[in-house]
């Protein structure tokens, strides 16, 4: 079973997310659970994150931003990337079509076996962050563990104010502010330096 997690702040994207998860997953829908949770909180995605795959049923866990819209099998293309890893466990990145491309790019949205959560102190994305950089760390750990791989076929399309030149979203602008995006920098940098013990 694999459970997608879709923190959400905005309701209708993520209505549209779903819709296309259903049309476009390439597998059962038996074979997966949604679980998207209004943020009211304003908690943040990296703890969003942990809340919902706490609650989350499945082996294996997908992340995808309410802002994303699923392109045609791209969990089945995601799974079959994930059985080439060792022992068919680890971290897929998913290809979301933003800046960079390929192995270098941090995975933003992705779909991650919770074997790997012991060796990530519990948690996909670690909740010190605001918003910015928690992809960036976890890409660099699995990859470090031998557990990564990207996936040029399981594709979504990132609706992204940043990419698409538009500046009228308030989330984003509170999320990427200068002050949070210097704090979770700052914070990038100063756990890579201590291999990932710093809080």
């Amino acid at each position: 079973m694999i459970s997608i997690i879709i923190p959400t702040i905005r309701e209708q994207k993520a209505q549209r997310c779903i819709e296309a998860i259903y049309k476009n997953a390439g597998i059962d829908q038996s074979k997966y659970e949604i679980i998207s949770e209004y943020d009211h909180g304003r908690i943040g995605c990296p703890k969003m994150v942990k809340k919902l795959t706490d609650e989350s049923s499945g082996d294996m866990v997908c992340f995808l931003g309410d802002d994303t819209i699923p392109e045609p099998n791209f969990l089945k293309y995601a799974l079959e990337d994930m059985a080439k890893l060792s022992h068919g466990w680890g971290l897929v990145g998913i290809n979301d079509n933003l800046r960079l491309k390929g192995q270098d790019k941090a995975s933003a949205h992705w779909l991650a076996d919770k074997q790997l959560l012991p060796l990530l102190d519990n948690e996909f994305f670690h909740t010190g962050y605001i918003h910015c950089f928690c992809d960036n760390e976890l890409t660099d750990r699995c990859k470090e563990l031998g557990r990564y791989i990207f996936s040029e076929c399981s594709r979504v399309y990132h609706d992204h104010p940043i990419d698409n030149k538009r500046s009228d979203d308030k989330d984003y602008q509170r999320v990427y502010n200068r002050r949070n995006y210097n704090h979770d920098l700052l914070l990038y940098k100063k756990r890579k330096r201590n291999n990932w013990k710093t809080k």
